[in-house]
């Protein structure tokens, strides 16, 4: 249970970060960006026997090139905003699918 503290505090920190330096708007931006790029692939991550620290920072890079590339590709036959969103719930319910398959 410590790590997960840990990984809130250290997320809320850098939302405080950006709410102080950048306003309302660098939040919304930093929180959008751990949301999607990150919440997913901590999600599939989490299934695996690796560090906590390993899986935020795996999690944070693998969803930078992943997330973005596919939202991208997808993004060719329909609006972006509709492919990041069909994208985040793919890869927040593989995460959640691998999790029930693994119990």
């Amino acid at each position: 249970m410590k790590d997960r503290e840990i990984i809130i505090g250290i997320i809320a920190a850098i939302l405080l970060f950006s709410l102080a330096l950048f306003g309302f708007s660098g939040l919304r931006t930093i929180g959008g960006v751990i949301v999607f790029f990150f919440v997913p692939f901590y999600l599939i991550l989490d299934n695996f026997k690796i560090e906590s620290g390993e899986k935020i920072v795996f999690a944070f890079f693998i969803g930078l090139g992943l997330f973005s590339a596919v939202v991208y590709y997808l993004g060719i036959f329909m609006s972006l905003r509709l492919a990041a969103g069909i994208v985040f719930v793919v890869l927040s319910g593989a995460g959640f699918l691998i999790k029930k398959i693994k119990s």
